[in-house]
């Protein structure tokens, strides 16, 4: 495997029916990387790469096989592969974004609304609207508003007698 430093000045996605993106490096040259491991770039950084060349059809065609970040005299192990975002499991966090989207929506229906100039609206104004909207969603949307039943609970009306045709 043949080795270089390079880098990178565009980071190119993989175009539709395509299996590979690619690096463009600051001499032109386009280098074939694959969709998982593009994350791991960042532009105008420098790598010291590994690569495997091909010829097809007469054009000479190369893929980075290994990365390794260079930077200020100090040689990292690997790519920076992101880690994706554990799902958060608190309720209370979800409820308050399903609040916020709520709460956002219905603002900007009000004040879109041809009827209303908001321009008349103070500062004051909107915030009582605001705390408005957040308590209808309290009182009508959110988690307290009706009981959540257990999972399975109304599998018996689901079940009933009358036979489905």
């Amino acid at each position: 495997m043949n080795t270089k430093v390079i880098t990178v000045t565009s980071i190119e996605w993989p175009q539709a029916g395509k299996k590979m993106g690619a690096i463009i490096d600051n001499e032109g040259q386009r280098w074939g990387v694959w969709p998982d491991k593009l994350p791991g770039y960042q532009q105008f950084r420098t790598y010291e790469i590994g690569f495997k060349s091909r010829d097809y059809q007469g054009k000479t065609y190369y893929t980075i096989e290994t990365a390794k970040p260079l930077g200020n005299g100090v040689t990292n192990t690997g790519l920076i592969i992101p880690k994706p975002v554990p799902s958060r499991q608190d309720e209370n966090f979800d409820d308050k974004r399903r609040m916020d989207i709520f709460v956002c929506g219905s603002f900007n229906n009000i004040m879109s609304n041809p009827n209303v100039n908001p321009t008349t609206f103070t500062n004051a104004d909107m915030v009582a609207m605001v705390r408005g909207l957040k308590q209808v969603w309290t009182l009508t949307l959110g988690p307290q508003a009706q009981a959540v039943q257990p999972r399975g609970t109304s599998d018996d009306e689901l079940n009933d007698e009358i036979p489905f045709r």
